[in-house]
């Protein structure tokens, strides 16, 4: 018996010789809206075209009441290269993600409060025994005490604990 063997070189489907790709505009940040608003709207299918100019750092900071050390922690660079960043006109997609990841966070956090963000700030830099006896607050330094805080605020959310 014969066996018939394919022509690899052959194509089976015809590429188009044009191919038109959708262009969608940049996501424009305004001043006029607060950061974790405007990430919060943001897909991550957007998050390479949105822009986020670096003074939308001390807008976070103060709607979220903490220190710059923490805001480099959660972007994984140094202290100075944050002030640097607060400087620029855009945000990396890097930087970006970065915050959308932990404004989903603090979002939770809140929801987790009913609503009560004075109240979440308050329980951020207390000392919780359920998470080894450290303020949560320095969880949000690493990406595994970022999800820790997660399932906190879940557990807080479901009445397990406080």
């Amino acid at each position: 018996m014969e066996r018939i063997i394919p022509n690899m070189d052959e194509k089976k489907y015809k590429t188009p010789q044009s191919v038109s790709k959708a262009s969608e505009p940049p996501v424009p940040y305004t001043s006029a809206i607060a950061p974790s608003t405007y990430l919060h709207k943001v897909s991550s299918y957007n998050l390479n075209k949105a822009q986020l100019p670096g003074k939308a750092l001390l807008a976070l900071q103060e709607e979220t009441s903490l220190p710059p050390g923490i805001f480099a922690d959660i972007l994984g660079i140094s202290k100075s290269k944050y002030y640097d960043l607060v400087k620029m006109n855009n945000l990396d997609t890097k930087n970006i993600d970065a915050l959308a990841d932990f404004i989903a966070l603090w979002n939770k956090g809140v929801e987790a409060f009913d609503g009560d963000k004075s109240l979440l700030k308050q329980w951020m830099s207390t000392p919780n025994e359920n998470l080894g006896g450290i303020a949560p607050i320095s969880l949000l330094a690493s990406r595994l005490g970022r999800r820790e805080l997660e399932r906190a605020f879940l557990r807080i959310e479901h009445s397990i604990y406080g």
